[in-house]
């Protein structure tokens, strides 16, 4: 229930955050309403249902609509509203925080030079003073990873960082059902990028309606969404294709970043304001009808071209009878085993880390994008629980409880568990034993 309603409500605010970047761009709301289906609905997203941080990116939309209306008033409210927004993103998603950020500094420079407000001192205090609000609201947030990285060395390497970096077949890679057809021609592909035929179509027919017909800040702004989708492209490619390399120097920020590729987000939502844009120039000699009908037409289609199916959804597992005995005690860290260590993979205690939310204890169990040294060395110990060396690490870690599942991968078959806990009784108290689990409390001396 908690994924499903976060998984909506991201949908929506990314809908409603294209949408009002659209409407404010283009004062059109017909012409809104289909590019902000396409961001919010596109391939990128669906792709990654199950990261529900990568789900929350309606504030990419957002920040950009909060810098084009600092770039027109420079005000101290408006560089406020910047810098909030774009600590709000950053709280939500790191990555897109970074992106945000990004694209909000090239759109500082870029209209900064077209509209030549490098001359005015009031624009760069704005800018900063936008900067500085978003560094404060995220900095307590952020020392945390300032410290692991000062403690332990943590950085993303540039090797990583070209593991998930995209190729050309990322992005003719598409989970929509229109697009289906397509895969069997790739054969392989290391992500999902392709933003959708109509889009892409659409700002096609929109920058050539931006350079016939357009007006000079409508220009403007389609050759900023442009260049933006070209450096997200340029930049998904990883530290092969320079770009990306570039700015790991240079920003130290980027050493958090592992995945280049996730900078494909900004092209469906540049792809989409040079759709509205083409919208609102070709339906600029039209009726408020026809416009409206245009609109509709192409919302349609777009739903259409997008539409996901099937969704495989699978029904959340009952709580065990041992997790919510779990539940009653008193609070205390917990051990799940089987613990897998590096050579089973460690992605295996992810099941733990949401099966604790029966019961809302610590585990010892985890998962992340980083594993501490120690959880890696002590890996091999737990596993072999019960013994000496184990009983000895989880007096340290204060373990209260040891929860042995017998019907997961790598599970001992209860006979075999019995012989090995036999030796080991008085330390262990049973809070239950049954076919599928047995709980126990540790007995200190």
């Amino acid at each position: 229930m908690a994924h499903n309603s976060v998984l909506l409500i991201a949908f929506m605010l990314s809908f409603l955050g294209m949408y009002a970047l659209a409407r404010s761009l283009t004062g059109s709301p017909a012409a809104s309403i289909a590019p902000a289906i396409a961001f919010a609905c596109c391939p990128y997203i669906f792709a990654r249902v199950p990261h529900i941080s990568l789900q929350l990116m309606g504030g990419l939309p957002l920040s950009l609509l909060a810098l084009h209306r600092l770039v027109d008033q420079r005000t101290a409210g408006r560089a406020v509203t910047l810098g909030v927004v774009l600590a709000t993103q950053a709280l939500a998603t790191g990555y897109y925080g970074i992106f945000a950020g990004l694209s909000v500094g090239l759109g500082v420079l870029f209209f900064g030079i077209t509209r030549g407000l490098w001359r005015e001192r009031a624009y760069w205090v704005t800018c900063a003073g936008a900067a500085t609000v978003a560094v404060l609201l995220v900095l307590p947030f952020f020392l945390p990873y300032i410290e692991l990285q000062r403690d332990t060395g943590f950085a993303r390497s540039l090797d990583e960082a070209r593991t998930y970096s995209a190729d050309w077949r990322a992005y003719f890679a598409s989970s929509a059902w229109a697009h289906r057809w397509m895969l069997p021609l790739l054969e392989s592909w290391r992500e999902v990028l392709f933003p959708g035929f109509l889009v892409t179509i659409g700002a096609a027919v929109g920058a050539w309606a931006l350079t016939t017909r357009g007006t000079r800040p409508q220009r403007e702004i389609g050759a900023y969404y442009a260049l933006l989708a070209t450096l997200a492209v340029w930049l998904s490619f990883g530290p092969q294709a320079g770009l990306y390399t570039v700015l790991y120097e240079a920003l130290p920020v980027m050493s958090l970043i592992r995945a280049p590729a996730r900078a494909a987000v900004l092209i469906p939502l540049s792809l989409a304001m040079l759709t509205a844009l083409g919208l609102t120039v070709l339906g600029s000699g039209w009726n408020r009808q026809r416009r409206q009908v245009v609109g509709a037409a192409a919302a349609i289609l777009v739903t259409a071209e997008l539409v996901e199916l099937p969704i495989q959804w699978y029904p959340a597992p009952d709580a065990s009878q041992a997790y919510r005995l779990l539940a009653q005690l008193p609070d205390g860290p917990v051990l799940e085993l089987p613990f897998y260590d590096a050579e089973d993979g460690f992605e295996w205690h992810t099941g733990y880390l949401l099966a604790s939310t029966r019961h809302w204890k610590p585990i010892v169990n985890g998962y992340g994008d980083f594993f501490p040294t120690q959880f890696v060395a002590d890996a091999p110990v737990l596993a072999g629980f019960p013994s000496p060396e184990s009983f000895a690490r989880i007096e340290q870690m204060d373990v209260r409880y040891v929860l042995v599942h017998f019907d997961l991968r790598g599970s001992p078959d209860r006979t075999g568990w019995a012989a090995r806990v036999a030796p080991y009784r008085s330390s262990l108290d049973p809070v239950y034993e049954g076919t599928d689990a047995a709980l126990y409390e540790i007995v200190r001396p």
